[in-house]
């Protein structure tokens, strides 16, 4: 069979060209991480930092590690024995990293874990999905076109459905710093933000090549859970949030894995008088009005939705 053919754009990123995705099911192509360091390449992004770096291959190497021991059959002890070497270099430099002076290492590894954790949560979700939907089943093929079809009603992050373009006003589209006040836009296209001239022209060689001028001012797109995170603990009047429920993790209580629509994860609990959230299900998008971030006691962290927070919300099911 022949491998799927792959396009590219402007600033080299990469997608399946059948269907156009930069992470296929069907075409088995992930390529989320490497056009991030094409942007990278290209101006449109800041680069990581050699801190970040470095921590991404620790928690890759980690998550590697806890994957390969659910594996079945089971690797060979040679191959468990390279990885842990590869991820013992990488803690060590990220420790001389740390030891010569360098600042954000903890949060750099918290971070990257927090990613790597999402793939894992990712993963859990599709496979719920699947065995509801294959009761008695015990094998789940992954790939193809059922894959992509769980995937995109119950894993894939919320998408803005509207023809009409939408703005992104409280992330710096460079440096990806998170602003609780609107940020300085670009002028001419109007949908992307920036915390400083800095950014905007370190971006602009870039951007202008997608830059289209527009006359209208478009709409603001939904909060994401960094953007309501950068709140504290205070209701962001005004705005909306809007995640997709991926994981039932309910016991005593409703609690959903929930993902933004850039791809971020967080909990969300319902603390309301009969412990759930009418409508809620694996796959519904939440839509809250007035929201508030939430640090639980077991060190997660998200939203805590309350009696008084639900004629605030819109749940939508497909």
């Amino acid at each position: 069979m022949p491998l799927p053919e792959i396009t590219n754009d402007e600033y080299g990123r990469a997608f399946c060209k059948e269907h156009n995705r930069d992470f296929c099911n069907v075409c088995c192509m992930d390529f989320r991480d490497t056009n991030r360091m094409a942007e990278e390449n290209a101006g449109l992004k800041k680069k990581r930092t050699e801190v970040e770096e470095v921590a991404d291959m620790v928690a890759v190497c980690m998550y590697a590690l806890q994957g390969m021991e659910r594996m079945y059959p089971r690797p060979s002890e040679a191959i468990f024995e390279q990885n842990r070497q590869w991820l013992k270099e990488h803690q060590d430099k990220l420790q001389r990293l740390k030891d010569s002076g360098e600042e954000g290492v903890d949060e750099a590894l918290r971070k990257a874990c927090e990613k790597q954790n999402v793939t894992d949560i990712q993963m859990r979700g599709l496979m719920q999905a699947w065995s509801k939907q294959n009761p008695g089943k015990t094998t789940m093929e992954v790939g193809g076109e059922e894959t992509q079809k769980l995937y995109d009603q119950f894993i894939a992050p919320p998408t803005n459905t509207s023809s009409k373009p939408k703005a992104e006003k409280w992330t710096c589209d460079y440096c990806n710093k998170t602003s609780v006040k609107k940020l300085p836009m670009c002028i001419r296209c109007k949908t992307v933000s920036y915390c400083n001239k800095e950014c905007q022209v370190a971006a602009w060689k870039a951007h202008k090549k997608t830059c289209v001028p527009i006359d209208k001012e478009p709409k603001s797109l939904p909060q994401t859970w960094e953007q309501v995170e950068a709140h504290g603990g205070s209701r962001v009047e005004g705005k909306t949030l809007e995640v997709r429920a991926i994981l039932d993790e309910s016991m005593t209580r409703q609690v959903f894995q929930c993902r933004d629509r850039v791809g971020v994860v967080k909990r969300i609990a319902a603390y309301t008088n009969d412990r759930r959230i009418p409508g809620l299900q694996q796959g519904s998008v939440i839509r809250w009005k007035n929201p508030r971030f939430h640090f639980f006691m077991d060190g997660s962290s998200g939203a805590r939705i309350e009696e008084e927070d639900l004629p605030n919300l819109k749940i939508s099911n497909r």
